[in-house]
């Protein structure tokens, strides 16, 4: 049986995603709402491919680090690399309204997460 605090990131991590795509859709959001919503869906993926693996997520929102811990426990996660440019978006662009910000590619963005959590769901099953 899949691990249950694996699944219930999964859950969350639909549902954020699926906000995050809405928001494009709708369009007239802000960058920084956008990349938040993307940037909490593959932290809760990458926390319940770790726990899938039998680790305990560790407490940050830094997409590279749950990614290096993926990759020391011998996952290939180079197709993934590009939504560790989400990291920014945790806490940066939430408490600071000065920050520049340059829109990433947010379709190549969701494509990814959307891969990502689909290859954990895979993983699970």
């Amino acid at each position: 049986m899949a691990d249950p605090d694996a699944l219930r990131y999964l859950r969350i991590a639909q549902a954020d995603l699926e906000e995050a795509q809405r928001m494009l859709d709708l369009s007239g959001f802000r960058d920084s709402s956008i990349g938040f919503r993307l940037q909490q869906a593959c932290e809760k993926v990458l926390k319940a491919w770790i726990h899938a693996k039998g680790g305990q997520a560790p407490f940050t929102h830094d997409l590279a680090a749950l990614m290096d811990w993926l990759e020391e426990s011998g996952s290939n996660m180079s197709a993934f690399g590009p939504v560790a440019e989400l990291s920014f978006f945790a806490v940066q662009t939430r408490y600071d309204d000065s920050v520049e910000l340059r829109s990433p590619d947010w379709q190549l963005l969701v494509q990814i997460t959307s891969s990502l959590l689909e290859n954990v769901q895979h993983e699970l099953t």
